[in-house]
């Protein structure tokens, strides 16, 4: 009778060890994405590279962030201004690269980088809901500082950029229209695709540990702000989304389903060979074309 009690206080041991091993790896995998230390790197290219004129520009969000960006008027004035978002875990300059080239075709370009991001302050990063406070700041500090510039707004965002991009012109009536690239379809969703493709970490009984500090941590349900909620309140501006068809992190399905979610005008882009992020890479020239049409044709 003993060597049995004791046998089951050691499995109770074990099993309870077990479970807080579970919490602590799952609380470890929520910080890496709140949390982004290791991900913050450094810019690689400013606009002077390519023989671009720039201002330095630095501003602050509603919740005391200092946000650093670049504002790059046209060649020849305009009042037409595209708002460029990155992604989680990039810069300004992964998309200036990509996008620069708009510049010519007679639109002010304002760039800057995400908190917790790039050279802007924070340490906490959202995946889009914190991130909304920062578009919000930059919209504010153009019209504040260059209203003769931004009389007519456009955005473009890659992946979270994508998403902040989708909410802001949902709720902004302000925007004119807007890009989304390899934006992902819901909090949820994409939070449980990273845990997989890059930790192996299964849904259940993991991801809803997960998804519950998150949560407790930015003392809002995230989910609530999925693009799915907020693209079929765009119409009837124009939105156009670019996704990769072969997307490892967000699926295509995803964008599709998003398309379905939005009303026209709509379009979207399905670029065959693309993975995420590399859309611009793999789609080229005709990548650039197509960018220009939609930007001439609604901003």
């Amino acid at each position: 009778m003993m060597t049995f009690i004791y046998v089951f206080i050691a499995i109770l041991f074990l099993l309870v060890c077990a479970g807080l091993l579970v919490v602590w790896f799952c609380m470890r995998a929520a910080k890496k994405v709140l949390h982004p230390i290791s991900k913050r790197k450094p810019l690689d290219i400013w606009p002077d590279k390519v023989g671009l004129p720039y201002e330095n520009v630095t501003f602050k969000t509603e919740d005391n962030i200092q946000l650093k960006g670049w504002f790059i008027a046209s060649a020849e004035k305009s009042s037409k201004t595209i708002i460029l978002m990155h992604g989680w875990g990039m810069n300004r300059g992964d998309i200036f690269k990509n996008t620069y080239f708009l510049r010519d075709l007679g639109f002010n370009l304002f760039y800057f980088d995400f908190r917790a991001l790039g050279e802007s302050g924070g340490k906490t990063s959202s995946i889009g809901y914190l991130e909304l406070k920062d578009i919000k700041a930059a919209i504010e500090f153009l019209k504040e500082t260059r209203p003769q510039f931004c009389e007519k707004i456009g955005l473009y965002g890659l992946s979270m950029g994508g998403m902040v991009a989708i909410c802001e012109t949902a709720n902004n009536p302000e925007i004119a229209c807007v890009v989304a690239e390899a934006s992902y379809y819901s909090f949820r969703r994409v939070v449980s695709r990273w845990a997989w493709v890059h930790h192996h970490i299964p849904y259940f009984p993991l991801l809803p540990i997960v998804l519950h500090y998150i949560r407790k941590n930015l003392g809002v349900n995230p989910e609530r702000y999925s693009p799915k909620y907020n693209i079929p309140k765009i119409a009837p501006r124009p939105v156009f989304l670019i996704h990769g068809r072969y997307d490892n992190l967000v699926p295509a399905a995803q964008a599709k389903l998003l398309y379905k979610k939005a009303q026209a005008p709509k379009d979207i882009w399905l670029v065959p060979g693309a993975k995420h992020n590399k859309c611009a890479e793999v789609g080229g020239f005709e990548y650039k074309q197509k960018l220009a049409d939609f930007y001439r044709k609604n901003l």
